[in-house]
């Protein structure tokens, strides 16, 4: 007997010692985790079919195809490029569109378009990783969706291109945006946020505006040429157009400003050729080039000087301006401010300056003396957001959470104390980012508003059963602020926004899932079985996609690495 145990204990003992060299050897061995992964991606796959909106599908063939990238690039371009041709337009919404020559105004968008948009911008966030497909998606895209949808589309690729550093693609996509149309406004929003990182790139793009923009023939006459007018006047003028003090924009280079001289004085020679009696319209353009003129062309005065005598007016002031755009705003600031607090009945664009420049006292003093109402509210839950989110970034993080206790919709609560809860993760101090977690949800947890209308307008704060639109937002932004100092917590935040998902399904159509996937990823990163099994929790099944689908992008990141 006591043979047969010793026996029966040594093959034991040597099972064990072979399952324990073996399993090592499966979890180092690269090829045969990359197999593995791959066959649980095609698996995740077969549910796409199953889904009946097309922008869902597309979104979750986008999703896979992120997690297949590094694992078999030729089938993730093509669940790219079906994914992209599902976001078209149909052959009847092409029709009813027609032609759309540069210089036609933007058109409003609709609930659908905003959702291809969104679709999209998944989608060449993956496909841009080789950006030669990714210019093959774009190029080949351009009869088959608007002419703002492809514009968006290269703004979209410029952003991107610009938070990671990627300065030369970035050129190229807003280079392809300006032969789109370069009358429209979000040019020079993007310029000018390249210009923050690189000023000698912009300073480039500029000038390339300046010589193109003559040539061409926009659609819309008088209106859209005023509409590129304004683009360059923005582009050369950064900070006299909706002046952001946190974030201002260096002023262009030398080049730039003589180029722009040289542009308007050729400009108005055209204009008087052939039109004579349309100078006066055109003096605020003349005008804005002469102080750059006397520093970057003073050969040029003579021509202007006869220009604005034929571009006076009658009753007029014919005086020449003695201070920049952006210097002539900073100057008269104070005065609509002394204005507003003198007024009995402060505009909304006053108290809007005030929130902008960080002038919150002042703000509250205009915001008194609105009637109780609506706007009141707004403007209240504004300047409170702004300086709460001032006193975080400052590192006042107690002040910064008892004006966030005064917040009451879902947006900037999250917005709010997910700084806050930054800050705690950077002083190492879990115990008041577990606190603050706690605040934020009982905050949220009284908001309740009604899901989002079909036509995309703001919902509506009232007191419906369901609830989960205001708090699955709060929640994953809590976890995702609170994942790095606090895994137990952020999982937990994770488990109670799939139960509140799964209570009160949200409409996933049109491509919205209504989920974080970049969450899953970071909770993978900390807890892989936690990550994976709240993924899979959702009922429903484009969440679970997308969940899932983020799990293995962790998975095939690693690999990597």
């Amino acid at each position: 007997m006591k043979q047969t145990n010793s026996a029966l204990v040594l093959l034991l003992l040597a099972a064990s010692l072979v399952c324990a060299q073996a399993v090592p050897k499966v979890e180092t061995d690269p090829e045969l985790q990359g197999a593995v992964l791959l066959s649980e991606v095609r698996t995740l796959a077969l549910e796409v079919p199953k889904l009946d909106d097309l922008l869902s599908r597309a979104l979750a063939n986008a999703e896979i195809a992120d997690a297949a990238w590094t694992l078999d690039r030729q089938w993730a371009k093509s669940l790219l490029t079906e994914a992209y041709h599902l976001t078209y337009l149909t052959e009847d919404e092409r029709r009813s569109i027609g032609s759309e020559p540069p210089g036609t105004a933007p058109r409003p968008p609709t609930a659908l378009a905003r959702a291809r948009i969104d679709v999209r911008k998944r989608i060449l966030s993956v496909a841009r990783r080789d950006k030669a497909f990714a210019d093959h998606l774009l190029g080949s895209s351009s009869t088959y969706i608007t002419k703002d949808e492809r514009q968006m589309m290269y703004a979209q690729m410029t952003t991107m291109a610009l938070d990671e550093g990627d300065t030369l693609t970035a050129v190229h996509s807003i280079q392809e945006n300006i032969a789109i149309d370069p009358s429209q406004l979000m040019l020079a929003q993007l310029v000018n946020d390249l210009a923050r990182k690189d000023r000698a790139a912009a300073d480039k793009l500029i000038v390339e505006f300046m010589t193109a923009s003559p040539n061409v023939q926009l659609a819309g006459g008088k209106l859209s040429r005023a509409r590129a007018e304004v683009v360059l006047r923005w582009l050369v003028f950064p900070n006299s157009f909706f002046p952001n003090p946190e974030k201002p924009t260096p002023n262009p280079g030398a080049e730039v400003m003589r180029a722009y001289v040289v542009y308007v004085i050729d400009s108005l020679t055209t204009l008087e050729q052939a039109d004579p009696e349309s100078l006066p319209a055109q003096r605020s353009l003349l005008l804005s080039a002469w102080l750059p003129l006397n520093q970057y062309a003073p050969e040029l005065k003579e021509r202007f000087m006869q220009f604005e005598a034929g571009s006076r007016m009658p009753g007029k002031d014919g005086a020449l301006p003695t201070k920049a755009p952006d210097e002539l705003h900073q100057e008269l600031f104070p005065k609509p401010q002394t204005e507003a607090l003198n007024s009995n009945a402060p505009n909304d664009q006053a108290i809007e300056s005030m929130i902008a420049h960080g002038e919150f006292e002042t703000a509250r003093k205009l915001i008194e003396k609105l009637t109780d109402g609506e706007k009141k509210s707004e403007f209240t839950e504004k300047v409170n957001t702004k300086e709460a989110i001032s006193l975080a970034k400052n590192g006042d993080l107690i002040a910064a959470q008892s004006m966030a206790e005064r917040l009451t919709t879902s947006h900037a609560i999250w917005q709010v104390y997910s700084l806050i809860i930054q800050g705690y993760a950077t002083k190492k101090d879990q115990v008041g980012a577990a606190s603050v977690v706690q605040q934020a949800v009982k905050q949220t947890t009284r908001i309740r508003m009604k899901p989002p209308t079909t036509d995309g307008r703001r919902p509506e704060f009232l007191s419906p059963e369901i609830e989960v639109y205001a708090v699955l937002p709060t929640l994953a932004k809590l976890a995702e602020a609170v994942l790095p100092i606090d895994t137990l917590l952020a999982a937990d935040l994770v488990d109670e926004m799939v139960a509140k998902t799964n209570r009160a399904p949200i409409d996933t159509s049109q491509g919205r899932s209504g989920i974080n996937s970049a969450l899953f990823r970071s909770l993978a990163a900390k807890d892989e079985v936690r990550a994976s099994t709240a993924a899979r929790s959702f009922k429903d099944r484009l969440q679970r996609i997308v969940a899932t689908a983020a799990v293995y992008q962790y998975r095939a990141k690693e690999l990597v690495q």
